[in-house]
């Protein structure tokens, strides 16, 4: 029971972060989605790179300051500055910079490092950045589509797990994640398919008729399912069972945010398609 207080309290809180900072606007939820990424890195890290090298602390560093620098650049944007050539170092310069780094770590895991490094930028700052790109530059319907976005996550999450309790049998992918049956997954898809469903109903938004909304929700639950097989696969790996001890009742920031790291960027991807930007 206890146990059970302390994970509402703690979803209750994380739930009106994010539900504060899209309502607050840009500054806010740049400003969380920037948290994210550096409690996430610094996870991820600490769970790949064992390193304490001087030179292996300046390159998680760097890679800290390259995620959240894609997340801060479409803030910087906003306001008309010249952004190309910041562009040019989260692209090309950043890894140049890296393999340099690594070249002064002495370790015998530089390498096997390195290559963490590159993939914790990509899989934590890239995805994230990208959505809030489209959270700023999508200026009139933004909050409301992110707002969707979080609710059709959570509600995937809510209809496997129900689902999934009560008639799963298959197992989805039983190597990564033993609980989770195929039963669960087309709960989850369905939960997300009729919010789509409503929010073309009540929202009536003009980016997307009823058709893309249901197709957004299974966009949704798909990369959501992804997003928390990835994490498994990470945690599997690593011979653990939560990502960290952030979040009481939940685990680690990644725990929670597994899904978003393929959904956010799916979905940029999918407002692009739909000739939004």
């Amino acid at each position: 029971m206890k146990n059970l207080i302390t994970r509402s309290l703690s979803g209750i809180v994380y739930v009106a972060l994010i539900v504060g900072a899209i309502l607050c606007g840009n500054i806010y939820f740049t400003v969380l989605m920037a948290a994210f990424i550096l409690l996430g890195m610094l996870e991820f890290q600490h769970i790949t790179m064992r390193g304490h090298s001087g030179a292996n602390k300046a390159a998680r560093i760097l890679d800290i300051i390259a995620a959240v620098g894609l997340c801060c650049l479409p803030a910087v944007c906003e306001y008309d500055f010249d952004c190309s050539l910041s562009l040019i170092f989260y692209l090309m310069i950043y890894p140049v910079f890296r393999f340099i780094a690594a070249l002064y770590d002495k370790s015998a895991a530089a390498l096997r490092d390195t290559a963490m490094s590159l993939m914790s930028v990509a899989y934590i700052g890239l995805g994230i950045g990208m959505f809030n790109a489209g959270y700023i530059f999508l200026t009139t319907e933004s909050k409301t589509l992110a707002l969707a976005m979080f609710v059709m996550i959570w509600l995937n999450d809510t209809g496997a797990f129900c689902v999934g309790s009560l008639i799963g049998k298959r197992r989805l992918f039983e190597r990564l994640s033993p609980k989770k049956s195929w039963e669960g997954f087309f709960g989850g898809l369905a939960f997300c398919v009729l919010a789509g469903y409503l929010c073309s109903a009540w929202l009536h938004l003009p980016v997307f008729n009823t058709a893309e909304w249901m197709l957004y929700g299974v966009v949704v639950c798909i990369f959501a399912t992804v997003g928390d097989l990835f994490e498994s696969l990470i945690k599997r790996t690593h011979g653990i069972k939560d990502s960290g001890k952030l979040i009481p009742g939940h685990g680690g920031i990644l725990d929670r945010i597994d899904s978003l790291l393929f959904v956010a960027p799916a979905t940029f991807v999918f407002l692009l398609l739909a000739g939004l930007f």
